[in-house]
């Protein structure tokens, strides 16, 4: 059993997903819950459990200021939110779970198999240290830092040090600054919400490309373009006009 904690400050919450965990995630077992956000720090300080599922806009302590004043995070955390925009970007650069209240329960069943599947069942203290940096960053209109996880390791890197991304059936090929290339387990989709906002275009179905690392456009051959690090990407015939007037 998967001995897992709620802190979530609205009562309701706390006792949907409960049940929904009862009902759907049977290998979980809820030690414990709080509506209020210091008796939850106080009781992890002291019994850290495996799994948190952790509400982010909270009086008292947010979920972020809950965890970075626990320091130390020997347990895995799932953020629940009923805010799009508060803080996912920095969860979704630093390689976190999240769910969107109301919680799916398809939603809910995978992150909870994403738990299981995971060789370390802990934060690293690195991905706290990017997602605390990242938000910092948000909050003064700046992009942070990237999570880039594979099985060996997770690299943190700046947008604009990735070159490309291209599609490796449910993996990602994902090429950076210096020659480099990582195959993460994301799909292209993801990187393209991931990057939206930050001058990635997709500008054929299986590549993603960083229009600030573009050198060149041509025409021939049905139109491809060449990267800074000497890359042939195609274009697709549908991309051509729209992508030129990214320009």
């Amino acid at each position: 059993m998967i001995k897992a904690v709620i802190i979530d400050d609205e009562r309701h919450s706390v006792e949907t997903l409960a049940w929904k965990l009862e009902r759907h995630c049977p290998q979980v077992e809820i030690v414990s819950s709080f509506t209020d956000s210091v008796e939850g720090f106080n009781y992890l300080s002291e019994q850290p459990p495996e799994l948190l599922f952790l509400d982010i806009e909270m009086p008292r302590l947010n979920g972020f200021e809950l965890l970075e004043k626990l320091g130390q995070v020997p347990f895995d955390v799932i953020f629940t939110t009923a805010y799009d925009e508060f803080g996912i970007r920095a969860i979704k650069f630093s390689a976190l779970d999240y769910l969107l209240k109301p919680v799916q329960t398809q939603e809910l069943k995978e992150a909870v198999e994403k738990f299981t599947e995971k060789k370390s069942h802990n934060l690293s203290s690195t991905q706290l240290e990017v997602l605390f940096s990242n938000i910092k960053e948000e909050q003064k209109g700046r992009p942070g830092k990237i999570a880039l996880a594979t099985k060996e390791s997770i690299e943190f890197v700046f947008p604009e040090d990735i070159i490309a991304c291209s599609s490796d059936s449910n993996y990602t090929m994902v090429y950076l600054n210096g020659g480099r290339k990582k195959l993460i387990s994301r799909t292209l989709k993801d990187f393209e919400e991931l990057l939206s906002d930050f001058s990635f275009y997709r500008a054929h179905h299986s590549h993603l490309v960083n229009l600030h690392h573009v050198k060149e456009f041509i025409r021939a051959d049905g139109g491809y373009l060449i990267m800074t690090n000497n890359m042939h990407l195609p274009v697709s015939r549908s991309k051509r006009e729209d992508l030129l007037k990214q320009f």
